[in-house]
């Protein structure tokens, strides 16, 4: 048995882990919700912009007006009186007379959204009241989300959304198909390689070549993938900082997760080069018997 074999399988396990849990964050409520590839802030929708036009065509349609004046008016007075609720409180409100969540989190099989908690800026918390059903291909699209959670009788158009968010967002699409298939081959291939290095603590030179072979595979996919979520993240949060910036929308990438699947990339490279080493040991082990067994030969002679 060769124990030095033990260090690749160990790194290959945790590289399986962190790949399992960057494709299953978020899957549903207090599974790491936090570790998402962007989070959309939607509790200040519209609340410093002029521009937005509600139609008061209806009851309902009052009812929010009225709602949003008050807290703005609210927001104002808290200001005079140097409060710094707007983040925890009236900003919260603002969000809530729409109909919408204050936040909504983006990740490889879904997403999920909730309320801020807190009545300071200095002290706020994330609370997730729902994530959706995962799905395999899945491509974040806060538009039609937003569109179905708005009250009755308010558009998107009401509220001024602007269509090059969603059109930034759309350009990624194919990108977070590409990004989960690489993945399913990265957790596929590392998953593998667990029992391939379990028999590879035998010292078998072709079981080392294979888990090279694996490893090197395992460490594209899951590098690609690393590459194409990050590029998602910050491509995606630069899109609605830009353009949602005049209705007080933000975005923020999930370092989190960056920084989990790029350390299941690095482990997966680290177990690949563990079993170059492991190969290139065997054949001097097997060198080193092989003479042995010839100087054994000649001196029983």
């Amino acid at each position: 048995m060769r124990f030095t074999a033990l260090f690749p399988l160990l790194c290959v396990i945790v590289s399986f882990t962190l790949a399992l849990l960057c494709v299953f964050a978020g899957s549903k409520a207090g599974f790491i919700e936090d570790a998402n590839i962007l989070t959309l802030n939607t509790s200040r929708l519209g609340y410093f912009s002029k521009d937005i036009s509600i139609p008061e065509g209806g009851s309902s349609g009052n009812s929010i007006i009225d709602g949003i004046k008050h807290n703005i008016t609210a927001g104002i007075n808290s200001i005079i009186d140097g409060a710094e609720n707007i983040a925890g409180g009236i900003a919260n409100d603002v969000a809530k007379d729409l109909g919408i969540h204050d936040f909504y989190t983006a990740h490889v099989m879904g997403f999920c959204e909730g309320f801020y908690r807190g009545n300071t800026t200095k002290d706020v918390s994330m609370n997730v009241t729902r994530c959706s059903e995962p799905k395999g291909m899945y491509s974040f699209d806060p538009t039609a989300i937003l569109q179905l959670e708005l009250r009755k009788g308010v558009s998107l158009k009401d509220i001024k959304w602007p269509e090059e968010v969603q059109d930034g967002l759309r350009a990624l699409s194919t990108a977070t198909r590409a990004m989960f298939v690489l993945y399913m081959i990265g957790i596929a291939t590392t998953g593998l390689m667990i029992f391939t290095s379990l028999a590879g603590l035998s010292g078998s030179r072709l079981l080392s070549v294979i888990n090279f072979s694996l490893g090197n595979l395992a460490f594209l996919s899951l590098g690609i993938a690393s590459a194409i979520m990050t590029t998602i993240a910050i491509k995606s949060s630069n899109a609605i900082n830009k353009y949602g910036a005049d209705i007080s929308i933000a975005a923020y990438k999930g370092d989190k997760l960056i920084a989990m699947t790029w350390a299941a990339t690095a482990l997966a490279f680290v177990a690949t080069l563990a079993w170059v080493v492991e190969c290139c040991l065997g054949r001097k082990r097997r060198s080193r018997a092989s003479g042995f067994s010839k100087r054994e030969a000649a001196g029983s002679l």
